[in-house]
C-alpha cells in the first residue's frame, strides 16, 4: 500500500466527519504532529495524531485506533480550558507549538482563531523561546538537585530527564523531538544552538557512544517479545498492539540507516515502558538487566550518568545567559 500524506489526511478528516462532528462537547479536532510536515514515514508506518478540545475534562487522555499495520490514529483530548490563556501557551512548548500551525478539521466557534491569533503574537521572541526552554531544563535541573540530595532517580525518571535537556536545547529552534526521530534530528538541533558538542553528550547519557549496530540489531527479539507481552496488559497506549509494527519498522529503518545509533532511543524508552507495565516473565526482565548493564543504566552507572547530565545542563544554562545578554534580557 502506497501511504501519501493526502491519503493521511483523508483519513483524519473522515474520522472527525464520523466520530467528533456530531458530539456536541467537542469543541475542535486538529490534526497535528509529522503528518503535518510530510516526514511522518519511518520504515513506511506512521500514526496520525488527532488533538480533541472538549467542553469539560475528557472521559479519557488518550485513545490509539489501529487502521492497518501501517497506519494507526493516535488521538489525544484536552479540555478546553487548557487553552484559555493564549499568551500564557507562548511559554509552553507542547501546546504552543501544537496551536501555532496545526490543520484544523472541525470547530464549534471561534476557538483557534482567537488562540492562535494570540500565541503567535511574539511567540519568536527570545523571552518566550527562553521560556519554552526552560519549561524543560528546570525540572530537569531540579530533579538533578534531588538525586545529589540523596533521592537517585529510578530509570523511568532518568530517561525523563534525559529527555527533558534534549529538547530543551532542541526547542531553542523549532518544535519538541519526536520519540522515532529523537536522536536522528538531535545533531541537527544542537548544530543551530551553535552546541555541536552535545550531540556525544547525549549519546553518552544513554550509553550509546561505544554501541554497535549489531547489537542494537541483537537486541530487537528480546525488545518484541517484551512489548508484545507488555502490550497485551492494555495499561499503557504507548505499549500497544497498534505501535508494534510503528516502532518495529522504524527501527529497522534507523538501523540500516547512515546512523544507525539513532535506533537506541526508541528502542531503549519503550523497553523500558514494557518493563513497567510488571507483566513481563523473569526470563525477559533478565535480558533487559542485561541490557541495562552493557549501557551502564544499572543504578551504579546512573549515579556516573548524573555527571554527564550535570554538564549538559550547565552548558544549557551558559546558553541561556548568552542569548538573555544579546537581546538584554
Amino acid at each position: 500500500m502506497r501511504i501519501t500524506r493526502d491519503m493521511l489526511v483523508k483519513l483524519a478528516r473522515d474520522t472527525v466527519e464520523k466520530r467528533f462532528k456530531p458530539d456536541p462537547s467537542v469543541v475542535a479536532v486538529f490534526l497535528v504532529g509529522s503528518v503535518l510536515r510530510d516526514e511522518s514515514l519511518l520504515g513506511g508506518t506512521t500514526d496520525i495524531d488527532l488533538l480533541v478540545i472538549t467542553k469539560g475534562e475528557p472521559t479519557f487522555a488518550r485513545e490509539v485506533v489501529k487502521l492497518s499495520n501501517e497506519i494507526h490514529l493516535d488521538i489525544f483530548f484536552e479540555a478546553e480550558s487548557l487553552y484559555a490563556k493564549p499568551r500564557e501557551l507562548r511559554g509552553d512548548p507542547w501546546r504552543g507549538w501544537t496551536m501555532w500551525d496545526p490543520l484544523l478539521l472541525h470547530e464549534k466557534s471561534k476557538f483557534f482563531e482567537y488562540t492562535q491569533s494570540i500565541l503567535r503574537a511574539q511567540f519568536e521572541d527570545p523571552l518566550n523561546v527562553l521560556a519554552r526552554s526552560r519549561a524543560f531544563a528546570s525540572p530537569a535541573r531540579q530533579a538533578w538537585t534531588m538525586a545529589q540530595l540523596g533521592e537517585m532517580p529510578a530509570l523511568p525518571e532518568y530517561l525523563v530527564m534525559v529527555e527533558q535537556v534534549a529538547n530543551a536545547l532542541a526547542v531553542l529552534s523549532g518544535f519538541p523531538l519526536a520519540e522515532r526521530r529523537f536522536l536522528l534530528e538531535f545533531p541537527q538541533r544542537a548544530q543551530l544552538a551553535g552546541l555541536p558538542e552535545l550531540n556525544d553528550t547525549l549519546l553518552a547519557l544513554l550509553g550509546g557512544l561505544e554501541l554497535t549496530p549489531d547489537t542494537l540489531r541483537g537486541w530487537l527479539p528480546a525488545w518484541e517479545s517484551a512489548f508484545t507481552r507488555a502490550a497485551q496488559s492494555h495499561q499503557n497506549l504507548r505499549i500497544h498492539t497498534a505501535r508494534l509494527e510503528y516502532y518495529k519498522q522504524a527501527l529497522l529503518a534507523l538501523l540500516d540507516s547512515p546512523t544507525p545509533i539513532a535506533a537506541l532511543w526508541p528502542l531503549l524508552n519503550t523497553w523500558m515502558q514494557a518493563v513497567e507495565t510488571g507483566t513481563l516473565e523473569q526470563p525477559q526482565l533478565e535480558t533487559w538487566q542485561n541490557v541495562l548493564d552493557i549501557l551502564r543504566l544499572d543504578p551504579t552507572g546512573l549515579s556516573l550518568r548524573l555527571q554527564g547530565l550535570d554538564h549538559f545542563l550547565d552548558v544549557l544554562e551558559e546558553k541561556f545567559d548568552e542569548i538573555s545578554a544579546q537581546y538584554g534580557l
